[in-house]
This record gives structure tokens, sequence and C-alpha cells, in this order.
């Protein structure tokens, strides 16, 4: 079954570059160091994820290096079925260490697109300001993924910790974003709880104006919420195991996703950080068939979804389309729900703590 999910045609927007780079090659980058590198069992606290994270930018000595690690992403998502990859990109974590970011941007983005004439699939890049990240810095990184509107980035965004009351500083900076013929991709809606989360998800709509929301998985809670992103068919990348390792969802099964589609929210199946979860883009395909139940049509309708991005060229976009009925019309082996796997079939697992802090990507 792995393998039919692996040829199913899939979009992948919601993978953040240093957490996404494959293991292999990190490993291979340590090893030149004459270190070494295992992603941990599990992660304790938002502390320890984030001191991990930032441990993967720090092995990176130089340029080559960086568009090492981002050729062999593209390699591993087209491996993965991927059609459109949109990575979210934050070269502020490479420079000044390695150059200005223009140059640092330059050399993800020329390696990124390297990689798309290599494997024949599309590539652009969301560029990504943490919710941390002061407004002037917004404002400048908004400006510098303008500079680079038709030339491998397609997109502004955010990650980190939702905040309610926090997009308003980012406002001019998605204006920047939206004047240059950007998407605004916001990071909303997977903390915060049945109040918080629901309330990030419209600020990011309505302050930011978000053409698409990175989770958005507490909207459930607002039924108002969940009809509105219906009705405008505004796509939410939704990470399943992401979720479940980060204590977002309780269990696979209890996971929000499955309301989000029966109120009609178009979704996308993503990896958010495989590096560190161990579940790639068909693992999230593989939980929706064998945990929630979803048929052959019900899995191409999701992967569907990525065709709405207004970020696809036209000949990628019928090439998706045609991927995908074909896909359909293939032999269908795997077209019965199998057994439900068990949570402790996923890698990092179990939620953090209770009394911990979550870790938010």
């Amino acid at each position: 079954m792995t393998e039919r999910l692996r040829a199913l045609p899939k979009a992948h927007t919601h993978l953040h570059l240093d957490g996404g780079y494959p293991l292999a090659a990190v490993q291979r980058l340590a090893q030149a160091q004459g270190g070494s590198f295992e992603r941990p069992a599990r992660f304790r606290d938002a502390g320890e994820f984030f001191t991990a994270y930032g441990t993967v930018p720090a092995l990176v000595r130089d340029l080559d290096d960086l568009a090492a690690l981002c050729l062999a992403l593209v390699h591993a998502e087209a491996h993965a079925g991927v059609l459109y990859l949109e990575p979210s990109i934050e070269p502020q974590l490479y420079s000044p260490r390695l150059g200005d970011l223009d140059t640092v941007t330059r050399t993800i983005v020329d390696a990124l697109q390297r990689g798309a004439a290599e494997t024949g699939i599309e590539v652009g890049a969301n560029l990504t300001v943490n919710t941390g990240l002061e407004a002037v810095l917004a404002e400048d990184l908004a400006r510098l993924a303008a500079r680079f509107v038709g030339a491998g980035i397609t997109a502004f965004g955010t990650a980190g910790p939702d905040d309610p009351t926090g997009p308003r500083r980012f406002e001019r900076a998605a204006r920047v974003a939206r004047d240059a013929g950007l998407q605004v991709v916001i990071h909303a809606g997977q903390t915060g709880g049945p109040v918080d989360g629901p309330a990030s998800v419209r600020a990011a709509l309505d302050v930011l104006g978000a053409t698409r929301i990175s989770h958005g998985v507490h909207a459930i809670h607002d039924p108002e919420l969940l009809a509105r992103l219906a009705a405008e068919g505004i796509v939410c990348d939704v990470c399943p195991a992401s979720n479940l390792a980060l204590g977002v969802a309780a269990s696979l099964e209890a996971h929000p996703a499955t309301a989000m589609l029966a109120a009609g929210v178009p979704i996308t199946l993503n990896a958010d950080d495989p590096l560190w979860f161990g579940a790639d883009i068909t693992a999230q395909y593989e939980i929706a068939r064998r945990v929630w139940g979803i048929d052959d049509a019900g899995l191409a309708r999701i992967a569907g979804n990525g065709v709405r991005l207004p970020s696809l060229s036209a000949p990628v976009r019928a090439r998706f389309e045609a991927a995908l009925e074909e896909w359909i019309g293939s032999e269908a082996d795997g077209s019965r729900p199998d057994a439900a796997v068990a949570d402790e079939s996923l890698p990092n697992d179990a939620a953090p703590d209770a009394s911990a802090g979550r870790p938010c990507r």
C-alpha cells in the first residue's frame, strides 16, 4: 500500500526547509565534520525541540553545504510523489554567518530550482518569518521575498506559536507581499485551544489577508469559521504526524482533519518537520487511509486540493490533474482501509509531558 500512496501525485506545502532535509544528508554532513546526528525518540518539552532544531542550521558550514541539502530535499520529495513543492525557507537562520540575506536566499532558491530541473517537479518557496520577529525585520524580509517573485519565491508567511493579537505587527509586511503578487501563508490554529486557536485563524484572514493557512486545526471549535473556510475555499495545510508528536492532537483517531473534511474545508496533508518526526508526506496519506479510513477517491480529493494553489503553473496544474485521474484509474490495490495503525507505530508519537510547553513550527 505504501508504494501506491507514494505514487499518488501530491503537493507538499507545509514543510520547513531546515526540518525537512533528508536524514541521510544531514548525517553525512555531520560525519564529514567528525560528528554524528541522530534524532531524539521524543521531545520532553518545547525548549528541547527548539534547541534540537537549531543544531541542523549550525551544521551548515558554507553555501555549498546549504545548496547540497536543498538539492537533496527536492530529490527526496520527488521520490515521494510530490509534483509541487513549496518549502518554508528562513534565510535569516544562515545569515549573516554564510553571507548577506540576498546571497543566502539566492543560494537556497537556485538549489531548489536546480532540483526542480533535475526531477521534473515544480518548486516554489515560502519565505517565512517567526511570529516572534520584530515588525520592521518582517517588513525587510517581505521586501526580500518580493525581489524574488518570478525567480523561485511564491509565498510569504509566518511560523511559530500562534498569537491572535500578534498578526497586526505583520500587517505591513503582509501588504508588501500581497502587493508583490505573493501568496500570504499564515501559521494559525495550531495552538491556543478552542478560544485562541480559532481567533488566530480569523486574525490571519482578516488582518493579514491570508490566502492559505498553515495548520488551522483548531478552527473545528468555531462552526462559523469552519463554514467560512469552506465557503471561501481557504486551503489549510494540515500535518497529522506532527500534530500528534507535539501534542496538538491527543491521538490520530481524534485528529481534527476529519471534522474539517466533513465541514467541506479543503485541506492538504503535509509532513511539517519530517527530519525530526520521521514521517514523510507519504506517511501522512497512510494515516488518512489506515486511521481515518479514507478510500482512494477521498485521498485523491485531498491531494487534488493542491491543484487549487495559485502558485502552480498552468502546465503543472494540467499534469497534476491528469496524474490524479490516472492514479484513480489504476489498480486500487489499497482501496479498502486496513486495520488502524496504533499511534506508537509512528516516530515521536508521544505528546510532550502535560506540564511542558508545546513546540510549534
